[in-house]
């Protein structure tokens, strides 16, 4: 929203030249001026009277308020904001009544924002066989089109509808997703997801002992992370709705020669009333910037691989946060690693994984509290890491030996002393 003033030939702008702002402040300042001659003011005077009339003249009429019906008073004018918004879908060459002729489906999500009901969401089926058939149903939400398909889901003759609508507004993606089949002449909702949150991303899925396809519903796990998938399947009497019990987060990592891996973060929620409330329980390494093809795997890595430590002995990866994986080249060889979060203190510890160019993998390298600061200059970390009650805090600077093992060179009370410190090494 623009919150400047108008301008108007009232008002005195102060944005010109210093000069001119400086002239203007000492008219003001240097008091009133000699009397102007009285035939000049009887002049303006005449004039003043002259446009007073005018603008008496071009007055609005106020309207007649007043009514003798009881109907209400026109709808204001729509800004181009509060337009009415309208979502369309189209699925041409399906079968929905099994007859072997092609029917033609139509999807409309309207939004009115002067109606109080919300959406308005149509469904149009026009038949092979020349009839038309018609649902219709009102939403409390803004809601747009996510997805509309169809496919075989209960029958293998013929298809069912899905129909993914997201919530407008939502921060994570709130949406619901419906199933309608044609039964006895009528389009029916078959099924509506009962777990929830329900997120977008809805999808068929083929089944390899069945020419049915499965559906894929994505449900809220975490706002930070990806959704949880659940499968809906149907049995042949009825709907059976399994939880793959994890969700998987995904990150690209950038390595020697430009070579594009993906991290594919496994994680649960533990169920765990005090404690950590998700936990990554594998990470698996793909090359290629893609995930879940078994033949790109490069390795997988476990919690329990990680050696203990002193500082961060829990052999834990931790998904809480938005803050739980960091990418960065730590080691200053060009080619990026990646820590997890291991500890929920204020130190917030991360464990390291630097690229092995030789080996083809990645290995654990060492862990340290929070997001450190890389310096290039002499290749340096330095680390925030406070005290055991969370009062103190020491800057501790890190260096590699020629065996590229991480050493602790010094501790300073601030920031400032511990950059300056890599700058006077990086200048010996």
């Amino acid at each position: 929203m623009n919150d400047k003033m108008p301008r108007t030939p009232f008002s005195t702008p102060l944005s010109g030249s210093a000069k001119e702002t400086e002239i203007r402040i000492r008219n003001i300042m240097s008091g009133p001026k000699k009397r102007p001659p009285a035939l000049f003011l009887v002049l303006v005077f005449a004039v003043c009277l002259f446009c007073g009339n005018l603008v008496s003249c071009q007055m609005e009429k106020v309207p007649d308020v007043s009514r003798t019906d009881n109907s209400l008073p026109d709808p204001p004018e729509q800004q181009p904001d509060m337009e009415v918004r309208e979502y369309s879908e189209t699925l041409e060459h399906i079968d929905l009544d099994g007859d072997g002729l092609e029917d033609t489906v139509t999807a409309v999500a309207r939004f009115d924002p002067q109606d109080d009901n919300g959406s308005t969401v149509t469904l149009t089926a026009a038949l092979g066989r020349g009839k038309t058939l018609e649902r219709q149903w009102t939403e409390e939400n803004w809601l747009g089109i996510e997805a509309f398909s169809a496919g075989h889901i209960t029958s293998p003759d013929r298809h069912a509808l899905t129909l993914d609508l997201w919530v407008f507004g939502s921060n994570y993606g709130a949406a619901k997703a419906y199933v309608f089949e044609l039964i006895e002449g009528k389009l029916t909702e078959r099924y509506l997801p009962e777990v929830g949150p329900t997120v977008t991303g809805t999808y068929h899925t083929g089944r390899e002992d069945s020419p049915l396809c499965d559906l894929r519903i994505p449900v809220l796990v975490d706002k930070w992370h990806a959704p949880e998938y659940y499968t809906l399947r149907w049995n042949g009497t009825g709907w059976d709705e399994t939880a793959d019990g994890y969700f998987t987060d995904a990150q690209t990592v950038t390595v020697t020669g430009g070579r594009v891996l993906t991290l594919a973060l496994r994680g649960r929620v533990t169920g765990e009333q005090f404690g950590p409330h998700l936990i990554y329980d594998q990470i698996q390494v793909f090359d290629g910037d893609m995930m879940f093809n078994p033949d790109k795997l490069l390795q997988t890595i476990l919690p329990e691989d990680v050696p203990g430590d002193d500082r961060f002995p829990e052999q834990i990866f931790l998904a809480d946060g938005s803050s739980c994986v960091w990418i960065q080249d730590i080691n200053f060889d060009g080619a990026e690693d990646f820590a997890v979060l291991c500890d929920s203190t204020r130190n917030q510890g991360c464990h390291w994984f630097r690229w092995n160019e030789g080996h083809g993998r990645f290995e654990y390298g060492f862990s340290l509290a929070g997001k450190v600061e890389a310096v290039p200059q002499g290749q340096h970390l330095i680390e925030k890491y406070w005290d055991e009650y969370g009062e103190n805090v020491a800057y501790n600077v890190y260096g590699f030996n020629n065996r590229g093992w991480l050493i602790l060179e010094s501790t300073w009370d601030t920031m400032v002393e511990a950059q300056n410190k890599c700058k006077e090494d990086s200048q010996l």
